[in-house]
């Protein structure tokens, strides 16, 4: 069976293998023990908060294969964004240049930094090893994070954003960085988005130019690759989009990756998730697969299971599942449809 339970020191050594394994662009999950070191104490003391509205907490989740005990994927919920650190953007916007002497209407597009999601909360760092992207596992990892919001909106924003990776080869450049970028800061694509993984921003608002940037002047190949995610992303891409997210015009400041947004309340799986009590364990259930979590913040679990709705709210589930999230008679879980 495959758990989605909160990160602990443990997990260390396999965080740091998927890290490594995930490449350039995931500035969620830097190749840097020391910060996936940080980044795990700091999810810990967020599971285990008691929060009425929400801060800087960040939930952090692996992808267990229980039958193994190897950790195959991660991801995560940063509660708001942008409170002590600014969270930059850009936003394209279409303007229009008219000569009445010439009759000619020009549209144009530019590129302006914006900082219009301060307080936001983003979902993140969603990655699943190669070996295990089949059998909708990557829809389970993804998709867990919305029973969280919905089992606790009080930790969360109203407003829930995604930034999806931008495009860049193999040797981790990026064309729209190499077009931009480099021109104001003089380093390599790899090394800004490293940068942005330790929390320093200071640097964007120092060196990137102020005013609007017209799309039309940058090279062909990075202007092709605005709002485009990178191709291992397309999946959680779609995902999300099914869920209710879409793309409203900002990209991110170094590889241009689209960042998509929605409601919580709107959220197609916080919509439809619903809430029991278990009343009865048993051995199997004849009934459709579920995304099935716990209720309790400090030990957030899910996994993909058999339930069946008995009446007045109680659900009968199976062993496995009850084993996976530590479940008793009595206890209540949040499910969706998978």
């Amino acid at each position: 069976m495959l758990l989605i339970r909160p990160i602990t020191l443990n997990d260390l050594d396999q965080l740091e293998r998927l890290a490594i394994e995930s490449g350039p662009g995931m500035t969620n999950l830097p190749n840097d023990r020391g910060l996936l070191e940080k980044k795990i104490l700091r999810s810990i003391a967020s599971f285990a908060r008691p929060v009425s509205e929400p801060g800087e907490e960040t939930y952090l989740w692996v992808m267990e294969d229980t039958a193994t005990a190897q950790v195959v994927g991660t991801s995560s919920i940063i509660a708001s964004v942008g409170l002590s650190r600014p969270f930059y953007s850009y936003r394209v916007l279409h303007l229009a240049h008219t000569s009445q002497e010439l009759y000619r209407y020009q549209p144009v597009s530019v590129l302006q930094m914006v900082n219009e999601y301060r307080g936001v909360t983003e979902i993140a760092t969603l990655y699943l090893t190669p070996a295990y992207r089949r059998n909708s596992n990557g829809k389970l990892l993804s998709r867990c994070r919305f029973l969280m919001l919905a089992e606790f909106p009080q930790r969360f924003s109203s407003l829930v954003i995604a930034e999806m990776r931008g495009v860049h080869d193999q040797q981790g450049h990026s064309v729209f960085w190499d077009s931009l970028g480099q021109h104001f800061f003089d380093m390599e694509f790899s090394k800004a988005d490293f940068l942005s993984s330790l929390g320093q921003y200071q640097f964007i608002a120092d060196l990137m130019p102020k005013y609007p940037i017209y799309i039309c002047l940058l090279p062909e190949a990075a202007q092709a690759v605005i709002g485009v995610t990178h191709p291992a992303t397309r999946p959680a891409l779609e995902l999300l989009k099914r869920e209710g997210f879409s793309f409203e015009g900002c990209v991110d400041v170094f590889d241009a990756g689209p960042t998509l947004h929605c409601r919580l309340d709107q959220i197609r799986t916080v919509r439809e998730s619903n809430r029991a009590t278990v009343a009865q364990i048993v051995a199997t259930v004849n009934s459709e697969s579920f995304i099935i979590s716990t209720t309790g913040s400090e030990d957030f679990r899910a996994c993909r299971g058999h339930l069946r709705l008995i009446a007045d709210q109680t659900v009968q589930i199976t062993q496995d599942v009850a084993a996976a999230l530590a479940l008793q008679p009595g206890d209540t879980v949040r499910f969706t449809s998978f």
